[in-house]
């Protein structure tokens, strides 16, 4: 019963998503085009390009918010094609590293699930960001009996010395993070056998 209401709730943020992107954004950045071409017969107004630009504002607010309910990547290629999408953008933006291996079998989730732990992802994606002073973490993702595995492995440098990653607010803040997407942390440190958490099917 839980989970049939959890993949309720999951599929209409997915019609809502869907409505801000292919509906409203659409038909305001339509607005945007028909007040362009409305200036450029007759003439430009310092109201009319404050107008102009709140609306391209908007529309790229409205697109953001669409992909955060609604994943096209996540929702059309699945899980595999949307990790890799924002690994890299995170290596093209920020210059930090993510080497993380899916397990296979992730394919085979039912889809609400995999949204929870692309959301759980890109939340442990962020909360290593800030942080690990290091720039590359290597993450392994498996799916062992009814629970997901999620193991951030232990950081080296290049003299293969451990490096201390661990910030005296960063367990709090994990546990936050863990609290809000409903998986537990088996150990929290990515010292010696490396940050261990669990989401259970």
């Amino acid at each position: 019963f839980y989970k049939s209401i959890i993949r309720n709730q999951q599929e209409d943020l997915g019609r809502i998503g869907r409505y801000f992107r292919d509906e409203l954004a659409q038909e305001l950045y339509g607005m945007r085009i028909s007040l362009q071409n409305f200036t450029n017969r007759h003439g430009d107004f310092e109201e009319l390009r404050c107008l102009r630009d709140s609306l391209t504002s908007l529309v790229i607010e409205l697109r953001n918010k669409a992909v955060v309910l609604y994943n096209p990547i996540l929702n059309d290629l699945g899980i595999f094609h949307a990790v890799d999408e924002v690994v890299a953008s995170y290596k093209q933006k920020l210059g930090f590293n993510i080497d993380i291996i899916l397990d296979p079998d992730l394919k085979d989730l039912r889809h609400h699930m995999q949204v929870h732990l692309f959301k759980l992802l890109t939340a442990l994606f962020e909360y290593l960001k800030d942080e690990t002073p290091i720039q590359t973490i290597s993450i392994v993702v498996q799916l062992i009996d009814f629970a997901v595995l999620i193991k951030v492995l232990p950081c080296f440098k290049e003299d293969g010395i451990l490096q201390k990653t661990k910030n005296a607010d960063s367990p709090m803040r994990l546990k936050k993070v863990m609290e809000l997407y409903s998986a537990k942390i088996i150990n929290d440190t990515l010292e010696e056998t490396g940050m261990i958490l669990e989401l259970t099917i």
